[in-house]
């Protein structure tokens, strides 16, 4: 459940689930004119055009997700749960709180951290990032290719 929750935000991220709207881009005019000199159809046109500025836009996203991977946190990674229990007692000594409070601190501290690790490091973190856009470049490829057997 919690990656089905975590997947379903990626839309987000990157924004490649929303529609674009080439028809008003310079761009696209430019490529459909370009495409027509070679004698496509307006309508065979106008689908490659879509498909090659589509996937312009996946391939945007994949380097964009490439070279800003997601932050590591070094210090919630690599400090010792074990050896920060004295630092827990003395932030809550002044509080007046149990040693259950303690312990309750160090677990949440302790599943911050497995959850630090299980991302791993910037290259892993990279890795899994540009490998949710697979679908997308996928897709981006089936599109231009229907677009240009349609001729």
């Amino acid at each position: 459940m919690a990656g089905k929750r975590v997947s379903s935000q990626n839309s987000r991220k990157h924004g490649l689930n929303s529609a674009p709207d080439f028809e008003s881009s310079l761009e696209y005019q430019a490529l459909v004119n370009l495409i027509a000199e070679e004698g496509f159809s307006a309508f065979v046109c106008a689908d490659i055009a879509a498909g090659l500025l589509n996937y312009r836009r996946v391939m945007d996203a994949y380097y964009d997700t490439y070279t800003r991977p997601e932050p590591v946190n070094d210090f919630i990674r690599d400090m010792s749960v074990k050896g920060s229990m004295p630092i827990f007692r003395e932030m809550l000594s002044a509080s007046g709180s149990e040693p259950d409070d303690v312990r309750d601190m160090a677990a949440f501290f302790a599943g911050m951290q497995r959850q630090e690790r299980r991302k791993g490091g910037p290259v892993s973190r990279r890795t899994t990032d540009t490998h949710k856009l697979i679908r997308y470049q996928r897709n981006g490829i089936a599109r231009l290719s229907r677009a240009v057997r349609q001729d």
